[in-house]
């Protein structure tokens, strides 16, 4: 393990021996990552790929340049057919870590001895998204068809089955489902809505058997002493018809019986009800109160642990910020001012120490140029392309560390962005800073332009009224 603030190789010790830089934490960080990459690696052996995908996430959110997590996740999303998210990790593995990263090699090789494969999976890409423009559009049979030709391309992609699922479950195919929904488990056997989906399919067809009303049979059997009786049903029905006046007199007891009960009976027991009724609403009052304890006990443990976490997320925030400007550094060092300028924009001054501050200083002034520079070609292309809401973002980042860039000329495309977008007060804030400071070169005289077209509309204005 390196130091992250020296780069010197550290064993068990809790202060880097080169620096004096406490690793403690640091250390901890990186052995948390390998918690989460373990637990990835077991939940893939089981072929549970959605948890070993989340684990193995939570392991590069705590430490980024864990190759072997990287790499893991990448096969992960390959597994379930995410082949542009797989390619995606290995390439980021291999530029994170060039030497000693076999695993890597060996995946990209593969892709890249397979000349058709990149292409495929292209079309294949554009397939599943047009089946999913049909979907929003009704067209539920184009989508079908497009997405069978996506599993029969990928039969590991499991987002496509899954989509093929939901069709199959909206036109009642259930059993065509099942075979979909079947296929997508056995490659990632604990994906929350494949399971989701099974449910669905198992509920619906309960309600299907449920549903259906059995047939009325023509002939009815019984038995009398040793003997079965057969008869027909009309035969049975006019049996019954003979019983029904001894079947009355027994529903007039039934009623008789019921009427006695209620005038008699139910006036004693309403009584005892309403003083057991007082004694629940007292005791579920104290239950009440007992819960409202609980629950603000609750709440401040819930307050402690956030606090905690956020005092912890602020701790990893201070070792990232550390790292870029380190990375920034060493990018200045060897003659990449671009990448410098990149990576120093990403610390964070506040959580750096006396020390960090005094180089983040040092360097940030030794490339200000260059970070100006960066900003000023960017809003010049997002200008050209019209897209004036970035082009002030970046107009806007320049001015406010040096108003005079190339002669005023940043004011003034600053201005004239807020123009374009119908900001008129802004526009004219801008273009008479422009003027105030060059009003002899061109972009003073076309401040100036603006600046008396704005006023002739005023007066006109005025006139009018």
């Amino acid at each position: 393990m390196k130091c992250f603030m020296c780069g010197a190789e550290v064993g068990d010790e809790k202060v880097c021996y080169n620096c004096g830089a406490d690793i403690l934490l640091y250390k901890q960080i990186i052995y948390t990552s390998y918690v989460f990459y373990n637990q990835g690696l077991e939940k893939a052996k089981v072929r549970d790929i959605s948890g070993a995908i989340d684990s193995l996430k939570s392991s590069l959110q705590y430490y980024k340049y864990n190759t072997r997590a990287r790499n893991l996740l990448g096969l992960c999303y390959y597994r379930v057919g995410e082949l542009v998210r797989a390619l995606n990790e290995w390439v980021l593995s291999k530029n994170l870590q060039e030497e000693d990263n076999p695993d890597a090699d060996r995946y990209l090789a593969e892709i890249e001895n397979d000349p058709g494969f990149l292409s495929k999976m292209n079309s294949n890409i554009k397939k599943y998204n047009q089946a999913i423009e049909y979907c929003k559009a009704g067209s539920r049979d184009l989508a079908a068809i497009q997405l069978k030709k996506v599993v029969s391309q990928n039969p590991n992609f499991v987002k496509a089955q899954q989509l093929l699922a939901l069709l199959y479950i909206q036109d009642g195919k259930y059993a065509d489902t099942r075979s979909v929904l079947n296929a997508a488990k056995q490659i990632d056997n604990n994906n929350t809505t494949t399971i989701r989906y099974i449910h669905e399919v198992k509920d619906r067809l309960k309600e299907q058997n449920t549903g259906k009303k059995k047939k009325k049979n023509d002939v009815i059997t019984f038995a009398d002493g040793n003997d079965t009786i057969i008869m027909s049903e009309n035969s049975f029905r006019s049996m019954l018809d003979n019983s029904r006046t001894s079947f009355m007199n027994i529903l007039l007891g039934l009623v008789l019986g019921l009427l006695i009960c209620f005038f008699l009976v139910v006036p004693s027991v309403k009584e005892t009800s309403a003083d057991s009724g007082t004694d629940t609403i007292l005791a579920l009052n104290e239950e009440l109160e007992k819960a409202k304890e609980e629950n603000a006990q609750l709440v401040a443990e819930r307050d402690k642990i956030k606090s905690d976490l956020d005092e912890y997320a602020n701790k990893a925030d201070v070792t990232t910020s550390y790292d870029n400007l380190f990375s920034a550094q060493n990018s200045y060092n060897e003659g990449d001012t671009a990448a410098a300028a990149e990576r120093i924009q990403l610390v964070t001054k506040d959580l750096l120490g006396p020390d960090g501050q005094k180089a983040y200083d040092t360097l940030y002034a030794q490339l200000g140029p260059t970070i100006v520079q960066g900003y000023y070609a960017d809003g010049e292309n997002f200008y050209k392309e019209e897209n004036y809401d970035s082009a002030i973002t970046n107009f806007q980042t320049v001015v406010d560390i040096d108003e005079t860039y190339n002669n005023g000329a940043a004011l003034f495309l600053l201005g004239d962005c807020y123009r374009l977008t119908g900001d008129t007060e802004n526009a004219i804030k801008y273009f008479e800073r422009v003027v105030e400071l060059y009003s002899g070169n061109q972009w003073g005289k076309q401040a100036k332009t603006y600046l008396q077209a704005d006023g002739t509309a005023l007066e006109a204005t005025e006139v009018e009224d």
